[in-house]
């Protein structure tokens, strides 16, 4: 028992030395510049935003965070103690190879850092939260400084202008039309996934809490009404990735036809099917993520294409 006590504490101790991405414009950094030209598209409308306390009118803003981000200190909304924003988007975002969006803060420099949660969906109602982890040993004062290593999963890690990278490859989810922040009041009582308290400045007033100056799409695919994702039982690729040919294995029945998509949106192939099991020809395609979207006399559904040759 005492060795198990004495593992535990020191396993803590290390976690306290444990060095997350840093600041911006540092070597190792994971930060993305709000006019990188991986991000091709931004949030379009916005829903459920619910006010905390302490932030003023004048910062109850939230078309402010609607399209690219400015990397200003005053074009942004503001949560409030304790509040939440859900926001919506013209495309689908999709899981692709590495960060699938980008969140940008308004963060005056590299450790006045305003925490919040980043959580995602696809129906708008089940919200999967991205693992957070802050290694932040002490309270924070209102003015105090939350250093970058120290943090990680959080949508303000990074000063304005700078934008923090989110993988849907950390949830379970492969396509979603929703991302929720939701402030996190930095007083000792928010854990972080592993049970750590999560501090940051408190206790700020008039524009406390987290600020959101835009979120910017890197993976994406067609909205259109009716599309779902799909199961593996119900829908198979192979192989996927694949290099010159894939073949396509459906339990669905009233398959009309079919459309590929590439990683931004265009409609790069349309054929009309009848059969559940038929193949394609990629050995003309560029290497890169497509979507596969295959219609029924009812409804559409959606599936990841990689090509690699």
């Amino acid at each position: 028992m005492k060795i198990s006590f004495l593992i535990s504490v020191l396993l803590f101790k290390l976690s306290l030395f444990a060095q997350y991405a840093p600041q911006a414009n540092t070597e190792g950094t994971t930060a993305i510049y709000k006019d990188s030209s991986i991000i091709i598209s931004w949030a379009t409308d916005y829903e459920n935003y619910i006010v905390g306390t302490e932030v003023d009118e004048t910062w109850q803003t939230p078309e402010k965070a609607l399209g690219q981000a400015l990397g200003t200190s005053t074009d942004i909304v503001c949560l409030g103690r304790g509040g939440q924003i859900t926001f919506t988007f013209d495309t689908l975002i999709v899981n692709g190879d590495g960060a699938d969006f980008v969140c940008f803060e308004n963060a005056l420099s590299p450790t006045f850092l305003e925490l919040g949660w980043v959580e995602v969906s696809m129906d708008g109602l089940n919200f999967e939260r991205f693992p957070n982890h802050s290694l932040t040993a002490s309270s924070v004062g209102a003015f105090g400084d939350v250093e970058p290593t120290k943090i990680n999963g959080y949508c303000s890690k990074y000063q304005q202008a700078y934008g923090t990278p989110f993988d849907l490859d950390s949830v379970s989810l492969d396509t979603i039309r929703y991302i929720k922040f939701v402030d996190i009041v930095g007083d000792g009582n928010a854990l972080d996934s592993d049970g750590n308290i999560i501090y940051d400045p408190y206790a700020t007033t008039g524009s406390a809490g987290l600020d959101i100056d835009a979120i910017g799409v890197i993976h994406a695919a067609p909205l259109q009404e009716g599309i779902i994702e799909i199961s593996a039982q119900d829908f198979r690729i192979y192989p996927n990735p694949a290099s010159t040919f894939v073949q396509i294995e459906s339990s669905i029945t009233n398959i009309q036809g079919f459309e590929i998509y590439n990683a931004i949106g265009n409609l790069v192939k349309q054929m009309k099917v009848q059969n559940s099991i038929f193949m394609v020809s990629v050995a003309d395609y560029a290497e890169g993520l497509y979507f596969l979207k295959i219609k029924t006399d009812k409804q559409s559904f959606i599936k990841k294409l990689v090509i690699k040759h």
